[in-house]
This record gives C-alpha cells, sequence and structure tokens, in this order.
C-alpha cells in the first residue's frame, strides 16, 4: 500500500512539474493575415494593358502561397482567413482602426507594383532572336501589433521571374496568359521571403544547440533558409535607449558567424565559422544568402 502511495505521489510530482513547464513556455503567438489586395494604380494599369487575368491570378495565388508559408513557419496560430476578412470589413465599415481581439499580430500585404510582358533579344552569333515571358511582382507587407496599433515592421519585396523556354523567332508567340507556371514560381517566391521576414521578426531565428563546432538553429526547410548561407550570432546585451525618440531595444553584441551544413523537417544545422562567444538561445541573422539555381536557357 505505501510503495502505491509513492508511486502515486511521484507520477503527480511529474505532472505538476510537466504543467509548470508547459506554463513557463511563450507559446505561439496569434496572426491574422487578411486578405491581400492590388493598390488601384495597379489594378487599373494591368486592366488596361490587358493582363488582369495575371493579376488575379498571381493574388489568388499569392494568397494560399503566404498562408501555407507563414503556417509552416510553425511559429505562430493563424486566424482563419474567413474570420479575419470578417473582423477586418466590420472594423472598416464602423470608421474603425483594425483590430483583432483574438490576435496579437496583424499581417496586411498590398502588391504595389506587376509586370507580365514578352522580351525579345537579338543573339548576333546565332543569327536568331528568341523571346521570353518575364513576371516581375512589387509587394509591400506589413505587421502590426494589436495591443499597442503600432506596426512594428514594413518592407518591400521585388521578385522577378524570366521563363526558361524561350521562343525562337519562327515559334509563335505565346499568349501572356497561356502559362501558369512562372506566376507559380514567383508567387512561391514572393511567400517565402514574407513568411521568413514575419517570423523572423517576431521570432527571431535562434541557436538552440551547440555541439563542438556544429551548432542548431530554430529554422526547418520550410523557413527558407539553405545550405552555404552565412549568418551571423549575436548575444544580447543591456537594455538600449534612443535619446530622440524614446525607442527601448536591446544591444546585440557579435560574437561569431555560422554557415549552414543541413537543413531537416524539424531545425538546421551549421558549422562554426567563427567563434568569440557563441552560446545557446543567441540570436542569428542572415549575412551571405545563396542564389537559387538559375534555369536553364
Amino acid at each position: 500500500m505505501k510503495l502505491l502511495k509513492i508511486i502515486s505521489s511521484l507520477a503527480l510530482g511529474a505532472l505538476l512539474i510537466g504543467s509548470v513547464n508547459a506554463q513557463e513556455a511563450p507559446g505561439k503567438k496569434k496572426l491574422a493575415i487578411t486578405k491581400i489586395a492590388p493598390t488601384e494604380s495597379v489594378k487599373a494599369r494591368m486592366a488596361k494593358q490587358g493582363v488582369g487575368l495575371s493579376l488575379s491570378s498571381v493574388l489568388e495565388a499569392l494568397d494560399s502561397q503566404v498562408y501555407d508559408r507563414v503556417l509552416n513557419t510553425k511559429r505562430f496560430e493563424i486566424l482563419e482567413r474567413s474570420d479575419a476578412d470578417a473582423l477586418a470589413k466590420e472594423q472598416q465599415a464602423a470608421g474603425n482602426a483594425m483590430q483583432f481581439n483574438q490576435a496579437d499580430y496583424i499581417l496586411t500585404i498590398r502588391v504595389d507594383g506587376f509586370n507580365d510582358r514578352m522580351e525579345t533579344r537579338t543573339l548576333a552569333a546565332l543569327g536568331k532572336t528568341v523571346t521570353a515571358r518575364v513576371i516581375e511582382l512589387s509587394a509591400v507587407a506589413k505587421i502590426t501589433e494589436v495591443s499597442t496599433q503600432r506596426a512594428v515592421a514594413s518592407t518591400n519585396f521585388q521578385v522577378s521571374r524570366r521563363q526558361a523556354d524561350q521562343l525562337s523567332g519562327n515559334t509563335t508567340a505565346k499568349v501572356g496568359e497561356s502559362s501558369d507556371a512562372l506566376l507559380t514560381d514567383i508567387t512561391r517566391e514572393m511567400a517565402q521571403k514574407i513568411a521568413s521576414r514575419v517570423a523572423d521578426t517576431v521570432y527571431p531565428a535562434r541557436i538552440i544547440g551547440k555541439r563542438d563546432k556544429v551548432v542548431t538553429i530554430n529554422r526547418n526547410d520550410t523557413s527558407g533558409i539553405k545550405v552555404g548561407q552565412v549568418w551571423e550570432v549575436f548575444t544580447l546585451g543591456g537594455d538600449l535607449v534612443d535619446p530622440d525618440t524614446g525607442d527601448k531595444t536591446r544591444e546585440e553584441v557579435f560574437v561569431g558567424k555560422v554557415k549552414i551544413s543541413r537543413v531537416t523537417p524539424q531545425n538546421s544545422q551549421a558549422d562554426i565559422v567563427e567563434d568569440t562567444g557563441i552560446d545557446r538561445l543567441a540570436i542569428v541573422r542572415l549575412k551571405d544568402d545563396v542564389a537559387d539555381p538559375a534555369p536553364a536557357e
């Protein structure tokens, strides 16, 4: 009987410890993503140029791709899109500032630039001309903290893609709206850039493990991190106050560099290149990116 009581007490103790640890974990922030829309000038210009369908396709794809990429950062609880749009519409109709009681942050995206054109180049050495479709996309993403209604980040992103399969002068030109591959590629790239920015703004990438000359970073294979990238490492120092604005920040002390060597569905590993104090929980920021493979022409 005494043995059963001891076992029960140990089990209860373990349960309480687990409960306390769970409460100590900060948990995921809640994010609302409003419907992506173009500026009125972009919308009118695309309609005039006759590529309105391309713009609509990009907006629809970007809407779902951003949701997917942000969700796959595994850093946020995402409000259902229908709820976010309904709340935004209700607030705007009432003439109020956009607020979401259920969310910690709001992500709004506006497409402020778009081009879908055919480019023709003359290759003198080959004695022929080639034509390729080029799509350019520009968008501004803003992250607003609900509790303060303060914009904590606003970034302009620009991406451009040129189709790989060029057309010779003897080939009938493709209609601009006939191929979705390029539109899909450009929206995926834009969505990844935005999702990475959102994650890094709210949850800066950190070192969560160190063993010999290898560190583990809390970014997985859906975060945009790539083998070969070089990241700088910083530890947080004391509080800093801007004498002009009163804004408060934390000092970041540079303590080294790491190079990404392995990316997995859970996290990433990097080899230490320079170390003057790298340790667990240090912040890492991308320094040198790795270019994506160029499409074959």
